[in-house]
């Protein structure tokens, strides 16, 4: 006769009470599958060696002395091109200003001499005249040829034209003021006269 733990009696019909089974058979086992999952690993931590991070540490100050020097090259490039620019502009600029004086001298030598002017002052006017265009081509600025040319509008300004049956049309016929060029490059157009082909007759 199995007796009845609550009340102490024994049940007649040999059942067995639920309440008693789950007494006997314990407290509940959690799933040990589950409580693995639930346990987040950590990484291991990876020390490095002293010599490795001094290598790295050397390498990246070496990449960033690289970029600083570069860096530096370009600018000084730059700074190089803008200065020779500037340099490039001004003396333009200040030639610009000779050349009108180089003009008045040729319009004044190309005069007819009045008399009793003693042909040393000429010879003065002349003297000056070359020394401007001396000190010009020092800087590279040179005067140049377009008489025969076909015209160039980045080298001629047309100011005058003539009909020519013996050129072809746009050839230039006469300069009326010399042009130049500093280095290959035209600083002055030449103001010139250009032919055009005769009016036909009706």
């Amino acid at each position: 006769m199995v007796k009845d733990i609550k009340d102490g009696t024994a049940q007649e019909d040999g059942s067995t009470d639920p309440d008693i089974v789950a007494e006997a058979d314990g407290p509940e086992i959690p799933d040990i599958n589950e409580q693995i999952e639930d346990i987040e690993v950590e990484e291991p931590l990876i020390f490095e060696e002293p010599l490795d991070a001094a290598m790295r540490e050397r390498d990246e100050l070496k990449a960033l002395v690289q970029r600083v020097q570069a860096d530096f090259v370009n600018y000084r490039n730059r700074v190089a091109i803008e200065r020779d620019e500037i340099r490039r502009n001004s003396t333009q600029r200040l030639a610009l200003r000779v050349l009108d004086a180089v003009d008045q001298f040729d319009s004044a030598l190309a005069t007819e001499r009045p008399e009793g002017l003693a042909d040393s002052w000429f010879d003065g006017f002349d003297g000056i005249r070359r020394a401007l265009l001396q000190v010009l081509s020092s800087e590279g600025i040179e005067s140049f040829d377009s008489a025969g040319d076909l015209f160039d509008p980045r080298a001629h300004e047309a100011l005058l034209t003539a009909e020519s049956d013996e050129v072809p049309a746009s050839t230039v016929l006469n300069v009326l003021r010399k042009g130049y060029k500093m280095n290959d490059d035209v600083i002055r157009a030449a103001q010139v006269q250009i032919s055009v082909a005769p009016a036909s007759e009706d």
